[in-house]
């Protein structure tokens, strides 16, 4: 199994993305992290595993909420960087692919990840991993981009979506075409991986997990006066949210 591709230490790529997060209106600021926090569990006296941990922002907010300790970890030096400029007591950083969390000799109360598990390959075993670094009903809450928006294979003569008599639809060609894509963001040729919905579920079934939510929510009215087009989510989501529980 290939290692996730280390897009963020592209300094042209992160630059950009820093750029994008940096102005605190955009999908992740407005829908992604307030969806998150919500389906979160209690975090009182909790150890919690951040997957991808990027910045920090939210093992940060793990601690703030009563978190025991934090075990953070990211592929990219520059984001473990950026999160130790803002150092808090009780979260240890690491540089370290997701593929290698089998690894890490500790148990953990939840395994938390945000938009990062679409950037690994074999998603069957990163699930197994997660579920070994649990404990008994432990919680493993992730985002990811929705399939829906990951199905299509872009080139320059597709577009994601045509409009008929002033309503926007979108396109979800290669659905069940469970492999690489390679995307225009920022840079070329980012690396993400497409799973459907039945990938995606039996493969937590599979694996043990329960599953105990799933959310796919629409942008709030307040996120849509801020920036109108992500009225549209409410014909393609851009994130699936899935919380479940080792049993």
């Amino acid at each position: 199994m290939g290692k996730i591709q280390n897009i963020y230490d592209n300094n042209q790529f992160y630059d950009e993305y820093k750029k994008m997060r940096d102005g605190k209106i955009n999908a992740n600021e407005l829908i992604e992290i307030p969806t998150m926090k919500s389906m979160l569990p209690n975090l009182q006296g909790k150890t919690i595993l951040d997957l991808g941990c990027g910045a920090g922002g939210m093992a940060r907010y793990f601690i703030e909420q009563g978190a025991k300790n934090v075990y953070a970890i990211d592929i990219s030096q520059n984001m473990i960087n950026e999160a130790k400029q803002l150092p808090c007591k009780n979260i240890e950083y690491h540089i370290m692919a997701m593929e290698d969390i089998d690894k890490i000799d500790k148990k953990f109360d939840i395994v938390f990840s945000s938009l990062a598990f679409h950037y690994v390959e074999d998603f069957k075993t990163l699930i197994h991993n997660c579920y070994n670094l649990l404990n008994d009903n432990g919680i493993l809450l992730f985002s990811q981009e929705n399939p829906i928006a990951t199905a299509i294979v872009y080139n320059e003569n597709v577009s994601k979506h045509i409009e008929i008599n002033n309503k926007r639809y979108y396109l979800i060609s290669d659905y069940n075409n469970i492999s690489k894509r390679n995307l225009d963001w920022n840079v070329k040729d980012v690396i993400k991986y497409h799973r459907n919905f039945e990938t995606i579920i039996n493969t937590l079934i599979n694996e043990k997990f329960e599953v105990l939510q799933i959310k796919e929510p629409s942008a709030s009215k307040e996120a849509i006066e801020l920036v109108p087009k992500y009225a549209y989510q409410t014909d393609r989501p851009y994130f699936l949210f899935v919380k479940a529980q080792k049993k």
